[in-house]
């Protein structure tokens, strides 16, 4: 009679302890989502098949988050760094074109703004992720595999930082959270809905989510994006390794081959032109035929890591309107490229 009793009593405590552990986001999620925005990016590339030129166009989508009512948007630099064309769906507002204003690539943050003279769009602000504990619950909201809206719950797992000798320091929030293809981009927030979070990328072995998803944090991106917003090149290039420069016939011993420049981007503006042919060189695909990048400004590309971190740091000194110059090799003559760098203000308010 005593474990009759029991069982009914123990199951009544085990659903209250469920409930209490059980936190409701449906209000949070109907006042945060209207802020998420899908991210449709166009790339094209050209390549020479069969002695023709064939342009060829892949598509691809993420998520991102609206930070202020004039439509900045924040999201993960992989999602837009390669774009020719960027459309943007905001939720019971429409689809929008947008255009890439600054982009960190070893943080994987950017921020693209809506064209449009609307001035009233639903957004969030930027939270602080340094109030953010081990074990405090956060959620996603993105575009997993194409399915628009889908919120995600997890914990705050960890914090990874990356500190280089005078350098920003590269910091991602570790979470548990359900992260797939399509959350790229999107927020990640705080239990009380505050954002903290950038989603960037996933560690998996089966190529789904596994529990290891990585966030860029807001503190790097008020850091790096707000305070020293960093021009968006826009083109995709392949560092040439001694032995690869050799093959190539470069005048010295490292460079960057340029392999796509993007529409609109500062890489169009200086004059940059990609390649057109798949080759593998010492066991690497990369694209010939475009310009080989020998040095930026002052800095003569070594291939040493110091040297790509004196480079970065020379851009970053630089302000709107300075110019910059870019020696090439341009079929088989060096020639030198230069053209003035945008004046980036980012205001979120």
């Amino acid at each position: 009679m005593f474990i009759n009793i029991l069982k009914p009593a123990l199951l009544l405590m085990v659903l209250v302890s469920v409930s209490a552990f059980s936190k409701d986001y449906s209000s949070l999620y109907k006042k945060l989502d209207k802020s998420v925005v899908i991210i449709y990016s166009d790339s094209q590339e050209v390549r020479a098949e069969d002695d023709k030129l064939v342009t060829k166009t892949a598509s691809s989508l993420g998520s991102g988050t609206l930070i202020n009512q004039q439509g900045l948007i924040l999201t993960a630099a992989h999602v837009v760094n390669s774009a020719d064309e960027l459309t943007v769906t905001v939720k019971e507002r429409g689809t929008y074109k947008a255009k890439v204003l600054a982009s960190f690539e070893a943080a994987d943050i950017a921020l693209i703004k809506l064209i449009s003279n609307e001035t009233d769009f639903p957004f969030v602000k930027l939270g602080d992720s340094n109030k953010a504990e081990i074990g405090n619950e956060v959620f996603v909201i993105g575009t997993p595999y194409g399915l628009e809206h889908t919120l995600t719950v997890g914990h705050f797992s960890g914090k990874r930082i990356y500190q280089r000798p005078g350098f920003n320091k590269i910091e991602f929030i570790q979470t548990d959270a359900a992260i797939n293809q399509g959350n790229s981009g999107g927020p990640l927030f705080l239990e009380n809905g505050e954002l903290i979070g950038v989603v960037s990328y996933i560690q998996s072995r089966s190529g789904g989510n596994e529990g290891l998803g990585f966030a860029a944090s807001t503190a790097m991106v008020k850091d790096i994006l707000i305070a020293q917003p960093m021009v968006w090149f826009g083109f995709e290039y392949t560092f040439l390794t001694p032995v690869m420069a050799a093959a190539l016939n470069i005048p010295q011993r490292a460079g960057l081959l340029v392999e796509k420049v993007t529409t609109q981007s500062f890489a169009e503006k200086l004059g940059l032109k990609g390649g057109i042919v798949s080759a593998i060189i010492d066991n690497n695909p990369i694209i010939l035929g475009g310009d080989v990048v020998l040095s930026i400004g002052p800095h003569i590309l070594t291939g040493e890591e110091q040297n790509y971190l004196n480079i970065l740091n020379y851009m970053r000194s630089l302000k709107g309107g300075d110019k910059v110059t870019f020696k090439v090799l341009r079929l088989g003559h060096e020639i030198e490229l230069e053209a003035a760098l945008p004046n980036l203000k980012i205001k979120l308010m």
